[in-house]
């Protein structure tokens, strides 16, 4: 195609109106879209999860962590987040000292995420993104656990298992 073929077309459209047919596909692409970041971003978390425990990304505000630090303050040790999402806690926790950091997301996005804003922050090996169902990871070794949970994870019960709590 030819410069001047571009030109005389980009021409001739500028003087049409966008009509109902343009809107539509508009809409339709903007659509088809957001269902991709939908289901490149948020879907991968669900697939292996119970449909009750299915909960949407939803990222700490800043004052969130600094909320959770603040109850971190004075602790030291091993610091796990349960349910990272992007990992903004752990980050802040590596920055603060807690070593090692580690968090636990079911979303492999999200971990890719992660591991992009450590490495963007400068603690790329010193912190650690692990894809594992909360569920199953034991804690038995970790001094600071934090879990930011949808209400309808939280009110169901933790068995001792997941703490590896002898009762």
């Amino acid at each position: 195609m030819d410069q001047d073929d571009i030109e005389e077309a980009t021409a001739a459209l500028k003087g049409q109106r966008l009509g109902w047919w343009g809107l539509l596909q508009i809409t339709g692409c903007t659509g088809l879209a957001v269902y991709a970041v939908w289901a490149g971003l948020l879907m991968p978390g669900f697939r292996r999860v119970p449909l009750k425990l299915q909960v949407p990304y939803i990222p700490a505000s800043p004052k969130q962590v600094e909320n959770v630090m603040s109850l971190l303050k004075g602790r030291s040790g091993k610091m796990v987040d349960m349910g990272s999402g992007d990992g903004r806690i752990v980050l802040e926790a590596s920055r603060r000292g807690f070593c090692p950091a580690v968090g636990y997301e079911l979303n492999p996005w999200l971990i890719w995420l992660s591991n992009f804003y450590a490495w963007r922050a400068g603690h790329y090996g010193k912190v650690s993104y692990q894809r594992q169902d909360l569920w199953k990871v034991s804690l038995a070794d970790c001094s600071n656990v934090t879990v930011f949970l949808a209400p309808s994870v939280v009110s169901l019960p933790i068995k001792p298992e997941v703490l590896n709590i002898q009762v």
